[in-house]
């Protein structure tokens, strides 16, 4: 009976061990947020899904996890805690604002586009999360999760004598905003060129501005010799997002944030900026995009399906594309960054995203700090094996090793700041390149008074 209590006991130690390595440990609170949290109710607003911790059904061996572990941690600090759809799309920001005023707000915590959280924050509606207490003090820290340092560098004002942070994300978050170009496997080997090229040029750091040119030349093939291209390199649309990437590959930006004022500046004045458009009227002239159809009939998103049934080879776009409408693609496709211009050392990620807000009011200051630990600890990934969760959305996985390796490094994002700016359109620019003969120079010099006043209006002033 001896033996078999002790063999008992060693199986025991050994069960408790492989949970100990195979599941994600809920962090230990201090006694000030242990006790704030207790009995607490946390709603974390959006307005496309819920999560529940008593409903949720898990989709996968991850998502298990993830359940496992956010049970254990309401669990052991006796809290709330759910992810709920509280409006549409179209309802979300003025719900947050109206609710946040009458002092009820809808959610603990809103999750917001960058331009609601901005006028949230201009009505003194959304609290400081920066670093007057040290219980807030974590947004450099990469342990237990590793915090979106682009939102928080947008979302730092000065107030009084200090810099404070109004939003944050976790980490690499949710918007998968970022452009790249996908290209289409099939075109390319009929092209004469290997599939794999742009991952090779992207791998090796010459996947640039030139080369892309010089590939788009190749894929833009006239076959029946009627001296009208039968296959382009790319669709002329969606020409904001071709601009986006073209200014952000160059290290420019529409609009970007002045580190000495915290205000929002234009600067489309900038070489780096001219350069792109001048860029974008060259792959123009080129002839290396297919014009829109004629006809007033034409919808706006006839690139889509130009790309999606093989009659273009590239696609310049957002990466969330991937699991929306590419997903029943006939063709193989790939993905990559944009290509390096002349004037960027590196790769840019050029990308968004959304944010996470606390209301100003009906919250104490110990609550806050209690509200903030939990979404820490909430957002904890169960574990680092996010590869395994990316490739069943890529058709290869090179897309998830290389490309999405460089998506995820913050070293190289560049933050959308002209999200900040309610009204303000980049197609005043882009939409005009295939019309305007001028100097690049010209075309931003048209637009840049009313986008001036925009900014201004967007700063406050």
């Amino acid at each position: 009976m001896k033996k078999i209590l002790i063999v008992c006991l060693l199986l025991t130690v050994m069960f408790c061990s492989v949970v100990s390595v195979f599941a994600q440990a809920v962090p230990n609170a201090p006694n000030a947020v242990r006790n704030t949290l207790r009995g607490m109710d946390i709603i974390i607003g959006n307005w496309w899904s819920n999560y529940n911790t008593d409903s949720y059904r898990p989709r996968s061996d991850y998502e298990e996890r993830q359940l496992d572990y956010r049970k254990r941690l309401v669990a052991q600090y006796n809290f709330k805690m759910q992810e709920k759809n509280i409006a549409s799309w179209n309802e979300a920001a003025q719900i947050a604002a109206t609710s946040i005023m009458a002092g009820r707000p809808a959610a603990t915590v809103f999750v917001l586009q960058p331009d609601w959280a901005l006028a949230l924050f201009r009505q003194n509606l959304i609290y400081p999360v920066g670093s007057r207490n040290p219980e807030r003090n974590f947004w450099t820290n990469t342990t237990p999760v590793e915090w979106n340092s682009s939102v928080t560098n947008a979302f730092k004002f000065k107030t009084g004598r200090n810099d404070q942070a109004y939003a944050f994300a976790a980490g690499y978050g949710g918007s998968q905003h970022a452009a790249v170009l996908f290209f289409n496997k099939r075109l390319f080997r009929e092209a004469g060129l290997d599939p794999n090229l742009l991952y090779d040029l992207q791998k090796a750091g010459t996947w640039t501005w030139d080369k892309f040119l010089e590939v788009s030349k190749q894929l833009t093939r006239d076959i029946n010799n009627d001296g009208i291209p039968d296959v382009y390199a790319m669709p002329a649309d969606l020409s904001t997002e071709i601009l986006d990437a073209l200014v952000s590959s160059n290290g420019a930006m529409y609009v970007n944030k002045n580190s000495r004022t915290n205000l929002l500046e234009n600067v489309t004045n900038t070489p780096a900026f001219i350069e792109a458009v001048s860029f974008y009227m060259r792959l123009r002239d080129e002839g290396i995009m297919k014009p829109k159809p004629a006809g007033q009939n034409t919808p706006w998103n006839w690139h889509i399906p130009e790309f999606n049934d093989g009659r273009v080879a590239m696609r310049i776009d957002q990466q969330y594309l991937a699991t929306n409408d590419l997903r029943n693609m006939k063709d193989e496709w790939g993905m990559v960054l944009p290509p390096r211009g002349p004037r960027s050392r590196n790769y840019v990620v050029f990308n968004d995203e959304n944010v996470m807000v606390i209301p100003a009011k009906g919250y104490t200051d110990a609550q806050v700090d209690a509200i903030l630990w939990a979404v820490r600890s909430w957002v904890t990934p169960v574990d680092e094996n996010w590869r395994l969760a990316a490739y069943p959305d890529y058709r290869d996985r090179r897309a998830v090793d290389e490309t999405m390796a460089l998506i995820r490094d913050q070293s190289l994002w560049q933050w959308k700041y002209h999200l900040h700016v309610p009204g303000l359109n980049r197609g005043a620019i882009a939409w005009e390149i295939w019309h305007h003969d001028g100097e690049p120079a010209q075309l931003i010099e048209a637009v840049s008074q009313s986008w001036n006043n925009l900014i201004l209006d967007a700063n406050g002033l």
